[in-house]
């Protein structure tokens, strides 16, 4: 299962694009005509490159083929699926290493380079068993373009690719990897997803029907329509400047660089892409953290949904729904999810009543159901995201709005109808 089989499920809806366009011409295009959100195929100087196959939470959820007001709930108490095929018959074709003979994108002018930003960098310790799923961390990693056979990754400390890299540096050692490109939309969307170590491939099984494994030069790697393979190597260059998820520049840093060794590509092969600062980078990064909000408030309260706003890029602002019991429980509710996603600046608790999905909803519980000096909670000094351009050196203050009905006054609350919405 890759990309392909998530074409032939979108069917009618995918555009595809004959007009050829340059490396540098993808982005104007579809911000041109309005593709953001529309799952594409383009022609860039001839070979095909898709791109917003993961843009909404709509999409996700057909490959799932749930209710879209079932994505976090169904993602919270979802069964791993640990029995995963490995195969040895993988059908990619071997080719030379050069990097620029693939569509590889520059986005924006000021961007250092060309990068790789659809691929899945899979990771594993040398000393680790090759055959066995949990020995690799897979993940999704800007990939700046040094040369033919090399690349710079942007790895984020402590995070799980930073510290195997670290464990092997430590041991002057290179760290073995592989980056998969033209993976089903699940695929990247596990990959995008804060899981325990080694979970990823167990993820995707549980995400994807018939998910299989091939195992290629010592690596398992999911299917996918390019494969390389190489090494993370000990030696620095400058990765930057790059586009980040709230559209401003990144800052350039030493990061370590990539040597590709071998090469594998499907017969005319469909590369991937993923615009940054798109809806489908806001997507990816923000949307598996509902599930992980969804459970921790699920610990505190009775909790019914939970959304990731789109303004705040899925990332910043959550809408969490709870049926409330007890005084106390919208406050509750807050500090757990702030928990649970530290990068969290906003929450906004509302009752069962009110659409999650719907901001005139959210904006009339704010305007009817909250007293600002008894109901609004402010965390000073703390922690918060580094793509938060307010913050300064990550220190920031959060807000959480209890917007509930007292309930000892629920019948001051009873609305007719919802017709003035």
């Amino acid at each position: 299962m890759n990309i392909r089989n998530a074409i032939e499920k979108l069917a009618k809806n995918v555009i595809q694009i004959k007009q050829e366009l340059k490396h540098d011409e993808a982005v104007e295009f579809i911000l041109k005509n309005k593709y953001e959100k529309t799952p594409i195929i383009l022609n860039v100087e001839g070979k095909k490159v898709a791109m917003n196959f993961a843009s909404s939470r709509s999409l996700l959820c057909k490959y799932m083929e749930i209710s879209e007001r079932d994505f976090a709930k169904y993602l919270a108490e979802i069964k791993i699926n640990n029995n995963i095929k490995i195969e040895k018959d993988f059908k990619l074709k071997e080719g030379t290493v050069n990097l620029h003979s693939l569509p590889i994108l520059k986005y924006f002018k000021k961007d250092g380079g060309r990068y790789i930003t659809g691929g899945v960098l899979i990771a594993r310790a040398n000393d680790a068993k090759v055959t066995d799923p949990k020995s690799y961390n897979c993940s999704i990693h800007r990939l700046m373009v040094l040369n033919k056979k090399e690349l710079v990754a942007r790895i984020v400390a402590p995070r799980h690719t930073y510290m195997l890299w670290k464990r092997e540096i430590e041991r002057e050692k290179d760290l073995p990897i592989a980056i998969a490109i033209g993976v089903h939309p699940l695929c990247l969307f596990s990959s995008a997803t804060r899981l325990p170590f080694g979970m990823e491939y167990y993820y995707s099984n549980s995400l994807i029907k018939n998910f299989k494994l091939y195992e290629v030069d010592d690596m398992l790697v999911p299917d996918c329509e390019i494969l390389m393979i190489g090494k993370m190597t000990g030696r620095l260059e400058n990765e930057g400047p790059f586009v980040d998820l709230t559209g401003t520049y990144d800052k350039v840093r030493k990061q370590p660089v990539i040597e590709i060794e071998k090469l594998y590509m499907a017969e005319d092969p469909i590369y991937y892409a993923i615009i940054p600062a798109s809806s489908e980078h806001a997507t990816l990064m923000g949307l598996p953290y509902e599930p992980v909000i969804y459970k921790a408030v699920s610990n505190v309260c009775d909790v019914k949904n939970v959304v990731l706003t789109p303004g705040s890029r899925h990332y910043f602002h959550a809408v969490i729904q709870i049926r409330k019991i007890t005084e106390g429980d919208a406050k509750n509710a807050i500090l757990a999810a702030f928990a649970a996603h530290t990068s969290l600046k906003m929450v906004i608790i509302v009752d069962e009543d009110i659409d999650v999905y719907n901001h005139e909803e959210i904006e009339y519980a704010l305007a009817t159901r909250v007293q600002p000096d008894k109901d609004v909670l402010i965390i000073s000094n703390i922690r918060g995201s580094s793509l938060d351009p307010s913050a300064k050196d990550g220190i920031t203050s959060k807000w959480g709005i209890d917007a509930t009905m007292p309930l000892s006054r629920k019948q001051d609350f009873e609305r007719v109808d919802k017709l003035c919405i």
